[in-house]
């Protein structure tokens, strides 16, 4: 007999960095302004988030009626969701939504192709995501200059990390040397501008403010050490907990 659904482990993205990605923004979003519109935005981007794998299935030519029960699935959960967020506190939260649609729609694309993701591709990835954590905010509340703020500091830390990660794994690969340098100048790059940016928003809001933008100054010291070879699941865990670490700080910085 047919399974009427995929087994689970086909539905969950493999990347662990596209976890990051959804998870730091929805996360601080429930934080800085807990409720159930935020909630069912949240829940919504996440059945959304799982509707990647079977999509890409049956755009790939394999449509098997379980990815495709899949599909409906996860994406009737999505607009359910999504839906219940408008009737509690109505269309605002759609405002930062449709100013980052373009880069949703760019994320989606290039993860359809499977083309080699640049760093470009992936801060714009990153970028889309955290426009889940201005919408949560502005579900909830908060002015659309607060979701703002959120936004793109979340989309520098997201891209600093991003930068920082990738240039340790093409050393990791032993990539070229004008490639590494490529990687390195996008290391400093996003790392003074998000240290610029933090120094300029959120250092004048007190000592959270002033502690956050420590923390992303520590943030650039750690990408500028050299290169030493780490198992992966080292490097996971550790860039795990840095991530904990900053999502904690940049809360309390911002609330």
């Amino acid at each position: 007999m047919t399974k009427l659904l995929p087994p689970l482990r086909s539905l969950l993205p493999p990347e662990h960095g596209s976890w990051f990605m959804l998870g730091f923004p929805l996360v601080l979003g429930l934080l800085l302004r807990p409720g159930w519109a935020g909630l069912c935005l949240g829940l919504a981007a996440l059945a959304c988030f799982l509707a990647r794998p079977p999509l890409r299935r049956v755009l790939g030519g394999r449509p098997e009626p379980a990815q495709r029960r899949a599909l409906l699935l996860v994406l009737g959960l999505g607009l359910g969701f999504g839906a219940l967020a408008l009737v509690l506190v109505g269309p605002r939260f759609l405002v930062p939504l449709a100013c980052v649609a373009p880069l949703i729609l760019l994320a989606l694309w290039a993860d359809q192709q499977r083309t080699v993701r640049s760093l470009a591709v992936e801060v714009a990835a990153q970028g889309a995501f955290a426009g889940l954590a201005a919408a949560m905010l502005v579900a909830d509340g908060s002015t659309l200059l607060e979701a703002a703020r959120a936004w793109l500091l979340v989309t520098l830390v997201g891209g600093a990390n991003l930068a920082h990660v990738r240039r340790f794994l093409g050393h990791a690969r032993g990539l070229a040397a004008a490639e590494l340098h490529r990687r390195w100048y996008a290391v400093h790059a996003l790392h003074l501008l998000l240290l610029g940016t933090s120094t300029l928003l959120l250092a004048p809001r007190g000592w959270t403010g002033a502690l956050w933008t420590a923390w992303t100054a520590l943030l650039y010291l750690r990408a500028l050490l050299p290169y030493r070879p780490l198992p992966a699941r080292t490097l996971g865990w550790r860039e795990g907990g840095l991530s904990v670490m900053g999502l904690l700080l940049l809360w309390l910085a911002l609330r």
